[in-house]
């Protein structure tokens, strides 16, 4: 696996999410998210092999049969637990099972296409027994009548029973006795039960069970003796039903998790095959073509195109034994930085499998490893300038690189005396491509310059600038050495044309000596009056544009910590406003720390425990006992 550092300056992982969101399975998108570039020959050449096979599929639209086992997981999770799965939960099993056996035939069907594909479909375990069992037990999420003979028996009782009770039902409504003790002519369920609404005066004139009253009690919800014992049988029946197709269901359970290691183990291979036609759609969007690797530290790109850029320009580069680095000139802004990073992702793209978005086929070096220092390096925490955070950075590099090692370098040198940062860049050059790396770097020194023409391994190139618009064109120019453009840099945002001049003539050898006639008078100073807060004074914090109350000031006197909210809240000091002093708001000995109280019960609490409350002291050894219990449950 390639060995990076600082990749996050090359936004390979904004690559890794644009394909990872071409992956069906959670599995799939994962693993690409977390992909890292391979550094022997022959493992990428089978991950572009592989990426081919998909563009194949892609090209002749052939669908390959797929189902998400965004749910399975959890569902053989469960089985392994003992936990009794639903049926419907057995059905969705069984469903990519059943993906997974056409997922193979489609594959051996298609396996002089791609053979490499097919050989992860025969790695499929198919498992027709437990298909079967599930498909001959389960229908439409539940458990079928066919499952078991005494269920169909008793699910046509539980029928027979429910259409005796609707016409027991509508017989006691039509009778002329019951329907002139009945407040409305319904049936009205009260607690699972179908009840008379019998007026109070006319309720032992019904031979049943009285359920529930009215609100006002002049309704009773009588329900009759002979509802009763149908309702009974029905409830005894649905019981005898819910009986077996537990046992069912316990039955098909056990037999998933029987086969729960071969099913994680399907998950895994169709998640490999995810993997591969993701990277086949990504690489077909980008219309990509497959570079060709080589270990000489060859680089040909041939109108290779950033992948995350809109309209990019597209980049023409070759660097070829006995070359081994590139130094890239030109004006600010004019696509230098952006040519390196198109380079590190050209590599990187290729080691993981994808096809580069290039007008012909490029020539792609394997590399072992991959450095870069793009952009400001300056480490506030640590203290480290810019130059100092470049030096560390650069010493990590010259340490680790090695033959096949690809090292990008942005405005190496810089951020120092221009002679002392030179020389060390050069040095800096002529140690790694010593050892045999790959080396792109950008630069203004005209001493580095001077050194990439003169040295035989290293090749000059400028990014283009057009002289008659004065703008930059973004493309690469090899063996040309191109000026930094500052002054049409300068001029482009806004300097004033007065200092454009005078740094013409100070480039010519003419310094500007001239002195300055402004005179400086004193001028009085209004005495800055500091506030100091007190704890419980009401202030306004500017940056957080509301009240709070001062509670204190943080150790170094500057930040102050405030009660926003019902929180605290750090700002600074100088955002305070006072609005109102506690001494006028407070009596003399209250106490302000109650003014910092979020939660009133618990500061309740935690009081009555302290004072010895015994009622506090049984709430809290009642909590502590369900929270024994429920991580008792949980475990």
């Amino acid at each position: 696996m390639t060995e990076i550092f600082e990749n996050s300056q090359l936004q390979f992982a904004q690559v890794l999410t644009q394909v990872a969101s071409y992956a069906k399975s959670p599995e799939a998108r994962n693993l690409l998210l977390q992909a890292q570039p391979l550094t022997k020959p022959a493992a990428v050449t089978h991950l572009l092999d592989e990426t081919e096979e998909g563009t194949r599929l892609l090209e002749r639209s052939l669908q390959l049969p797929f189902v998400s086992s965004d749910s399975l997981l959890p569902l053989i999770n469960r089985a392994q637990k003992g936990l009794l799965l639903s049926a419907d939960d057995l059905e969705k099993v069984a469903d990519y099972l059943r993906v997974c056996e056409l997922l193979q035939r489609f594959l051996y069907r298609e396996k002089d296409l791609v053979p490499i594909l097919n050989s992860y479909g025969e790695e499929l375990q198919l498992f027709p027994k437990l298909v079967e069992q599930i498909y001959q037990s389960i229908e439409h999420g539940q458990v079928a009548d066919s499952a078991d003979r005494d269920l169909r028996r008793l699910r046509r009782q539980e029928q027979e029973l429910s259409q005796e009770i609707k016409d027991t039902a509508g017989k006691l409504l039509q009778s002329k006795k019951v329907s002139q003790s009945l407040q409305e002519q319904r049936l009205v369920e009260k607690d699972g039960h179908l009840t008379l609404p019998v007026k109070s005066s006319f309720k032992k004139t019904i031979a049943g069970r009285i359920i529930a009253y009215s609100a006002n009690g002049q309704t009773a919800f009588i329900l009759p003796r002979k509802l009763d014992q149908l309702s009974s049988e029905k409830i005894a029946v649905k019981g005898q039903i819910e009986a077996i197709e537990a046992m069912i269901l316990g039955q098909l359970t056990a037999a998933v998790y029987e086969e729960s290691p071969g099913l994680l183990r399907n998950i895994d291979v169709v998640a490999a095959i995810d993997q591969i036609m993701a990277r086949a759609q990504y690489s077909r969007e980008l219309n990509g073509k497959r570079a060709r690797l080589n270990q000489t530290n060859q680089l040909l790109l041939r109108g290779m195109r950033h992948p995350l850029l809109r309209n990019p320009v597209p980049l023409d580069l070759e660097i070829k034994p006995p070359v081994r680095g590139l130094i890239i000139t030109g004006p600010n802004a004019g696509g230098k930085t952006a040519t390196l990073k198109n380079c590190g992702l050209a590599i990187m793209m290729t080691e993981i499998g994808l096809f580069l978005p290039s007008r012909e086929i490029c020539d792609i070096p394997v590399s072992q490893q991959i450095f870069s220092q793009i952009g400001d390096q300056q480490d506030l925490d640590n203290s480290l300038s810019t130059f100092s955070a470049e030096m560390t950075n650069i010493a990590k590099i010259v340490t680790h690189a090695q033959s096949r090692s690809l090292v990008l370098l942005d405005e190496l040198g810089s951020g120092t005396d221009p002679d002392e940062g030179a020389a060390i860049a050069i040095s800096v050059l002529q140690a790694l491509q010593l050892k045999g790396c790959l080396v792109l770097a950008t630069t203004h020194y005209s001493r580095i310059k001077d050194y990439a023409v003169k040295h035989p391994n290293y090749r000059t190139a400028s990014m283009d600038f057009n002289a008659d618009t004065l703008t930059p064109t973004y493309r690469l120019l090899l063996d040309q050495v191109g000026q930094s453009r500052a002054f049409w840099i300068a001029q482009k945002v806004g300097m004033p044309k007065e200092i454009i001049d005078q740094a013409q003539k100070v480039l010519a050898g003419q310094l500007p000596l001239s002195s300055s006639t402004v005179v400086l008078k004193e001028k009085a100073t209004s005495k800055i009056v500091k506030t100091h807060f007190c704890k419980g004074d009401v202030v306004y914090a500017g940056n957080l544009e509301r009240e709070g109350i001062f509670y204190a000031l943080e150790a170094n006197q500057t930040l102050a910590k405030i009660f926003v909210n019902k929180q605290f809240s750090v700002v600074p000091v100088k955002r305070l406003k006072l609005r109102r002093k506690a001494a006028d708001l407070y009596p003399e000995g209250y106490n302000l720390d109650l003014l910092f109280i979020s939660d009133w019960q618990e500061y309740k609490f935690n009081k009555d425990l302290n004072r010895g409350s015994k009622k506090a002291y049984k709430k809290l050894v009642k909590y502590e006992q369900e929270v024994k219990s429920n991580s008792s449950k949980n475990s």
